[in-house]
């Protein structure tokens, strides 16, 4: 998920110049890190972006994304990137710290929590396990699942920079675990579907990824409307 520190290529004198040339905000990263959750934000906000080589940037670990912007703004780590864009373009909406809030608590829990939900990484190492997204005992798991049933968005029903970084990281789990069931949690993955049917979605991610979202979260659906979900199997072997 692209936060490494192998070298790569410095950029050539052209694009060097492009980069000296562009003001407003640069994005070092790849898409093979969690640029295209930035990207989507960008995208769906019409907020212009200029994509750099991952590397070199002034990221003090060495690591994969960095933002850049006028006035020397650098801002690493993607849950702070998105929170830094939506609080210049997000207007009205991030005015206070009270109406900043209720953007800012989901997309600190999906980088805290959902993000080792989604790939089963824990503090300090990030290698991929396994999604326990399907595991309606865990108790995180469940209440997404309750809360997602209640609304089409996160925050006042209004698609946001919150739906971005919870959607982003629910949208990972179909393409890097396709064996993960969602069909018990019928909300969360009509949930994905509405993320990966944004056309910004697409643009940010490829659209092989976004289909791969739909075409699973489609089949989960009608799995769950048939009641062919593993509880409803084990309720029907077991009683």
């Amino acid at each position: 998920r692209g936060s490494g520190s192998s070298r790569e290529p410095r950029p050539n004198m052209t694009t060097a110049f492009l980069l000296a040339a562009a003001p407003g905000l640069v994005l070092h990263g790849t898409s093979g890190s969690r640029s295209p959750l930035v990207n989507w934000f960008t995208n769906e906000a019409k907020i212009p972006l200029t994509m750099a080589p991952p590397r070199p940037s002034n990221h003090p670990f060495g690591q994969v994304l960095f933002l850049t912007d006028d006035g020397g703004v650098e801002v690493f780590e993607s849950g702070a990137i998105l929170m830094y864009i939506a609080d210049k373009y997000g207007g009205d909406a991030f005015s206070t710290p009270e109406k900043r809030a209720k953007y800012a608590k989901w997309v600190v829990w999906s980088n805290a929590q959902l993000d080792g939900l989604c790939f089963g990484a824990v503090p300090g190492d990030h290698r991929v396990r396994g999604s326990s997204m399907g595991n309606t005992q865990i108790k995180a798991v469940a209440t997404l699942e309750e809360i997602l049933g209640k609304c089409e968005w996160l925050v006042d029903d209004q698609f946001s920079v919150a739906d971005v970084a919870v959607g982003a990281y629910l949208n990972y789990v179909p393409v890097f675990f396709p064996n993960t069931d969602l069909s018990v949690t019928p909300n969360t993955a009509a949930y994905m579907l509405r993320c990966a049917e944004r056309p910004a979605f697409a643009d940010a991610f490829g659209q092989g990824h976004a289909d791969t979202v739909k075409t699973k979260a489609q089949a989960w659906l009608a799995r769950g409307a048939k009641g062919g979900g593993p509880q409803e199997m084990m309720k029907k072997m077991f009683g």
